[in-house]
């Protein structure tokens, strides 16, 4: 778990976790970004209450997102691993051991994930909605994650690798679970199980409100290029239609587009990608 400026989250996000049912012990790593709010007042209150569970990171500045999700994940020992920001949480007290007993069973997938509840609080909405309908099916390789996301972090189980090694190029992206997924499905495929155990909060000062536009490209843009290059280029045809996929999704409008520098940039990005 992730966390910055959540204080009216975090509560609801570890007890969560804390009221899961498994016939495996868990540990919670919580990687604290140096709040400006209560949030690690708040997690220090749980760590001193469950010293057995909970494990607290901490630090005397803000590190940032990509390094607070590194010195987290590597705090992680367990056979397996699960994301869960600080502003989201799980419903299903099943949920870790489903998404367990399935990858127990099926040591040739990577990870799986399950269906969310969306829970919209940006602009003074606030309104709810189940993330998938349907999907057309339940196992996925890595061109079917190079596109529109579809897997909520809060969702996502995966195996702990022992011998699984970060490139160079993954410490420099400011989102760390797309990268971190497109790798694992190197290793196998990545399940979906049909059913509703969590939820994902969208709210004003969450990274999806934060990165926008040109920056959201540019973020976008470089973990492909990367990727790209790191498969040798296996899987470019797909890269290049996800990228398409990001500039359209994210452009400014044209009335916005005509009076930003950023132009010559943007030109660049498509001439690497476009044919």
């Amino acid at each position: 778990m992730i966390t910055y400026n959540h204080q009216e989250y975090i509560s609801e996000s570890i007890e969560s976790i804390l009221r899961q049912a498994t016939n495996f012990s868990i540990q919670l790593i919580i990687g604290e970004d140096h709040s400006t709010d209560r949030t690690k007042e708040i997690c220090e209150g749980y760590a001193v209450r469950f010293p057995d569970k909970i494990t607290l990171i901490t630090s005397d500045g803000n590190v940032g997102m990509s390094k607070n999700f590194l010195r987290t994940y590597k705090a992680c020992n367990g056979k397996y691993i699960a994301f869960c920001e600080g502003d989201d949480f799980w419903t299903d007290h099943n949920k870790l051991q489903k998404q367990v007993d399935f990858l127990e069973a099926n040591p040739a997938y990577s990870g799986c994930f399950h269906n969310v509840t969306m829970m919209e609080q940006r602009n003074d909405e606030n309104r709810e909605w189940i993330l998938h309908k349907s999907l057309p099916k339940d196992t996925f390789t890595t061109e079917d994650i190079l596109g529109p996301w579809f897997i909520p972090s809060p969702s996502f189980v995966f195996v702990n690798y022992t011998d699984f090694i970060l490139p160079d190029w993954f410490f420099n992206c400011l989102y760390g679970d797309l990268p971190f997924m497109l790798l694992l499905t190197l290793r196998g495929n990545i399940k979906y199980m049909d059913e509703v155990m969590g939820v994902y909060r969208l709210h004003d000062t969450g990274a999806s409100s934060v990165h926008k536009a040109y920056d959201k490209i540019m973020l976008m843009v470089y973990i492909y290029a990367s990727f790209d290059i790191y498969t040798k280029y296996k899987f470019h045809d797909v890269i290049r239609k996800a990228v398409m996929y990001e500039i359209e999704r994210h452009s400014p409008p044209k009335e916005i587009i005509e009076t930003k520098t950023a132009d010559t940039r943007f030109a660049a990005i498509k001439k690497l990608f476009i044919k």
